[in-house]
C-alpha cells in the first residue's frame, strides 16, 4: 500500500514537470531563444519582458510586432518620430547614450542598433549582465526584412516577424510594376536643415535616404562623397538636379518652395526652374524599418509623376495597409 502511495506521488510529480515543459514559451522564457547579431554570434534571449530600444526602426518593429506595452525605454530619435513611443522615458541620441540610465530602467533586454555609442557605454550594457542585442545599421529592403525576423524571433513573435516580412515583399512587388511604367531615371538632390543648422546639408553615399533614392527609381548625383557635406553653389549646378527631395520638416523650416530656391545654386538647376519640391515624411529616413515597402511606393510615385498619373484611382497594397505616413 505504501509503495502504491510513493508510484502514485512520483508519477504526478513527473506529469506536472512534463506539462510546464511543455507550455508555449512567455516573454519571459528561462530556457532562452538564441539568435545571431550583427557580428554573427549568438545573444540568449531569456526574459524580453522589458525593452529598452535604442534605434528608431528598432522601435518601430517592436510595436509593428505588437510588443510595444514591454518597452520601458527608448532613444530620443524614437521618442520624436514615434507617437506610441513619445511617453516613454528617453535614454538620450542614439550616438550618445548613458549606460547607468538605461540600466536604471531595469530592462531585461536592450537591442540597439550597430552604429550606436559611445564605444564605452555599449561596453557597459554588455558587460552588465542584461542581455543586449546588436542589430545591424545596413540600409537595404533585404536587411529590413532580416531584423524583423530576428527581433521577432528574440521576442517569441516569428509568426508576426514572418507576417511583417511578407507585407513588405508584397509592397516591393507593388513597386516593381510601378517601376516597370516609369519612363526616366530622375537625378534626386536630398536637402535637409535642422532646426540649428544656420546651412543646409546635402546627401551622399552610404546614408538610408541614397538607398532609397535608388530604390524609388532615382539617382543621387552626388555620389562623390559618403554621409552629409554642406549645399555648395558650384557642386549643386554642377550635380543639375531633376528633384529636390526635402523631409517635411525641412521644407518648412526653410520656408517652403521660395525659401528652398534661396539655397546655394539650387534656382539654378533643372528641378529649381521647374519648381520640383518634394516633400516627404521625415519617418522615411529614420532608418529602414517595416513601413519601408510602404515608403519606397509612395516615393515612387512622387519621383514618376507619369506612373502617378496612370496609377489613379487604382489602390496599391501598401494604401490598403492602413499606416499613411
Amino acid at each position: 500500500m505504501k509503495f502504491k502511495f510513493v508510484f502514485t506521488l512520483l508519477l504526478s510529480l513527473f506529469c506536472a514537470l512534463w506539462l510546464c515543459g511543455c507550455r508555449p514559451s512567455s516573454s519571459s522564457n528561462k530556457a532562452g531563444v538564441s539568435v545571431a547579431d550583427a557580428s554573427g554570434q549568438l545573444v540568449t534571449v531569456s526574459d524580453s519582458s522589458r525593452i529598452v530600444s535604442v534605434g528608431t526602426a528598432i522601435t518601430e518593429t517592436i510595436y509593428a510586432l505588437g510588443a510595444g506595452s514591454r518597452l520601458v525605454g527608448v532613444d530620443n530619435s524614437s521618442s520624436e518620430y514615434l507617437q506610441q513611443a513619445a511617453g516613454l522615458p528617453k535614454v538620450g541620441p542614439r550616438t550618445a547614450l548613458n549606460a547607468e540610465g538605461i540600466l536604471s530602467l531595469k530592462p531585461t533586454l536592450i537591442i540597439i542598433t550597430m552604429d550606436a555609442g559611445p564605444p564605452q557605454v555599449i561596453d557597459q550594457l554588455k558587460n552588465s549582465g542584461v542581455t543586449t542585442l546588436t542589430m545591424n545599421a545596413n540600409y537595404t529592403v533585404q536587411s529590413v526584412k532580416a531584423k524583423i525576423e530576428t527581433i521577432a524571433r528574440a521576442l517569441g513573435l516569428e509568426a508576426k516577424g514572418q507576417e511583417l516580412s511578407n507585407s513588405i515583399d508584397n509592397d516591393m512587388k507593388h513597386v516593381k510594376s510601378l517601376m516597370d511604367r516609369a519612363l526616366a531615371t530622375p537625378k534626386v538632390l536630398f536637402v535637409g536643415r535642422g532646426p540649428n543648422m544656420p546651412n543646409a546639408t546635402m546627401s551622399g553615399r552610404g546614408t538610408t535616404i541614397d538607398e532609397m533614392i535608388r530604390v524609388a527609381g532615382g539617382k543621387n548625383p552626388m555620389s562623390d562623397f559618403e554621409g552629409f557635406k554642406e549645399m555648395t553653389d558650384e557642386a549643386v549646378v554642377n550635380a543639375a538636379p531633376d528633384i529636390i527631395l526635402m523631409t517635411e520638416k525641412s521644407f518648412e523650416r526653410s520656408g517652403g518652395v521660395d525659401g528652398v530656391l534661396k539655397f546655394p545654386g539650387v534656382a539654378l538647376t533643372p528641378a529649381g526652374r521647374n519648381r520640383r519640391i518634394v516633400a516627404v515624411s521625415d519617418m522615411y529616413f529614420q532608418g529602414f524599418g517595416p513601413g519601408v515597402g510602404r515608403a519606397v511606393y509612395d516615393l515612387t510615385l512622387k519621383l514618376h509623376p507619369e506612373v502617378n498619373a496612370e496609377n489613379k484611382g487604382t489602390t496599391s497594397a501598401a494604401d490598403a495597409g492602413g499606416d499613411k505616413r
